[in-house]
């Protein structure tokens, strides 16, 4: 076993593991509750920490964690109801609910 990525929070632990599973590479996540023991260990050794099981996957998956970190912003959707700006991924507006173009 490999590690691969240390978190700052678990939703972002889980994120690299829904990441690296969709590429069909078995990963681990250590630490999962150790946010307990915040204060009385260093942080350092709380934090989530992904593990890739198959150590020739490790390559693959930090290349893969690699491209989501350098990823650029998906472009802003304007709402043609209400203008609001809502994230590129997003179909329908978060303010006022309606469809956004494609």
């Amino acid at each position: 076993m490999k590690r691969v990525f240390i978190a700052p929070s678990l939703l972002d632990a889980k994120l690299a593991v829904d990441a690296l599973s969709s590429l069909g590479i078995v990963t681990h996540i250590f630490n999962v509750n150790a946010a307990g023991a915040l204060g009385e260990v260093p942080f350092m050794q709380v934090q989530p920490e992904v593990w890739v099981d198959d150590d020739a996957q490790e390559a693959r998956a930090c290349e893969a964690l690699a491209g989501l970190r350098d990823a650029p912003p998906r472009d802003e959707k304007t709402c043609a109801h209400c203008g609001e700006p809502n994230p590129g991924n997003f179909l329908s507006c978060w303010q006022c609910g309606r469809a956004l173009p494609d």
